[in-house]
């Protein structure tokens, strides 16, 4: 853990501690995402809110939060099947993270804010547009289960310049 003037510095493990701490007692939790496994739908620097998982029923389509038996590492991904367990999934990833039983799934994404010192213009466009297709779940998940996602977030991320996001 560090710290500098403005921002408390976490490893992924810490903030998987965090996540699990605070939906435990019912408490929503933001942070910032790292990483490209969920661009252009989630980009690195996105605000994301996590709200515990009991206040909603989780659908196939949905974007959990998913702390990793043995190795306690956070995942957010999309759940892409779910029959009594989860098979989680990356949008811009062409293999699945497995299956997960509901007991490590903590909280889902309710809100993802759009990093403002990275889109502008037509980018900002395009990440808005993800944004909107993000209601049409079942449909988004369906695609990535075949991935067929996957490549038109590939192909999203060079327009918006990948390491942007």
């Amino acid at each position: 853990m560090k710290a500098d003037s403005i921002n408390l510095l976490l490893s992924n493990r810490d903030i998987a501690d965090f996540l699990k701490a605070t939906c435990k007692k019912g408490i929503p939790f933001r942070f910032t995402a790292k990483g490209m496994s969920m661009s252009p739908f989630i980009c690195n620097g996105d605000s994301l809110t996590i709200e515990p998982i009991y206040k909603k029923t989780i659908e196939e389509g949905d974007i959990v939060a998913c702390i990793t038996p043995g190795e306690s590492r956070l995942i957010i991904h999309r759940i892409i099947k779910k029959n009594r367990l989860y098979l989680l999934k990356g949008d811009n990833v062409y293999h699945s993270d497995g299956y997960y039983e509901k007991k490590y799934v903590h909280g889902y994404v309710k809100e993802i804010h759009i990093s403002k010192n990275i889109f502008s213009g037509h980018r900002k466009t395009i990440r808005r547009f993800f944004l909107f297709l993000n209601n049409f779940k079942k449909i988004i998940s369906f695609l990535s289960r075949y991935k067929i996602l996957t490549p038109v977030c590939r192909l999203s991320n060079k327009i918006l310049n990948e390491n942007q996001c």
